[in-house]
């Protein structure tokens, strides 16, 4: 009698065993009366978490852009310093803008600003000490068009639940910039990155070069006017 309570015992906890290893093994306990429902939810994987033998870094370079572009329209305003102006001038610009996005790629936008100028310190000593005016063209305001392509997307992530969302991009296009002696046309080339804030902000820092012919007192000459810039836009429609 006692050989037989004893194995019993051995078989009544190999059974007990055989069935809760499987729970043990997927971190997940049976709960007397829990339906199969919860006890499957309760295997369910964390949010924001690989499934094992996947890396985490796999698993975030396989997403698509967060925000789509395509036919979306963007506002935008911002301001910006001419870094390669004369010796005589300094140059500082305000304004907005318009783009409408085709695609994820490509996109058309048109700018407009207007140009606030000053004198150097060496302008200033030109004039008081020698009575000279220098021979020296400024802008007055200045508006384009150019057809943008963004060439690289990518992430900056700061931790795993802040990530920073960019393009790189490249726009080129032309317009007219009125002078102190008139108006002409002008090409410009733009290079810069946009930051994505969210769904719909848009920080925008790029260097943008205006070529035009510049007309001066005593001659005329072909002049290159790099202007970093900052704006802050909107945007809309679209498909999210």
């Amino acid at each position: 009698m006692n050989s037989f309570s004893k194995n019993w015992s051995i078989l009544s906890l190999g059974a007990l065993f055989s069935i809760a290893a499987p729970a043990l093994a997927l971190g997940a306990p049976i709960k007397q009366g829990a339906s199969l429902e919860d006890q499957l939810q309760s295997l369910n994987l964390p949010a924001n978490q690989a499934p094992a033998g996947i890396s985490t870094e796999k698993l975030y370079s396989v997403q698509s852009r967060y925000s789509p572009l395509s036919r979306r329209l963007e506002f935008s305003i911002g301001a910006g310093q001419d870094f390669t102006n004369n010796a005589f001038l300094n140059s500082q610009q305000m304004g907005g803008g318009l783009r409408y996005h085709f695609n994820d790629r490509l996109s058309l936008g048109v700018n407009a600003s207007a140009v606030f100028n000053s004198l150097t310190l060496t302008a200033q000593q030109m004039i008081a000490q020698d009575g000279m005016v220098p021979d020296a063209a400024y802008a007055r305001n200045r508006w384009d068009a150019s057809l943008a392509f963004n060439t690289l997307y990518g992430k900056f992530r700061l931790s795993m639940d802040q990530v920073f969302y960019l393009d790189q991009y490249i726009a080129l296009g032309g317009g007219q910039v009125s002078l102190d002696r008139g108006t002409t046309a002008m090409g410009v080339v733009d290079l810069g990155f946009a930051f994505w804030l969210g769904r719909s902000g848009v920080i925008r820092m790029g260097m943008k070069n205006h070529i035009y012919q510049e007309q001066r007192q005593l001659a005329s000459v072909l002049t290159q006017h790099w202007v970093g810039h900052v704006d802050i836009g909107w945007m809309t429609g679209g498909v999210r």
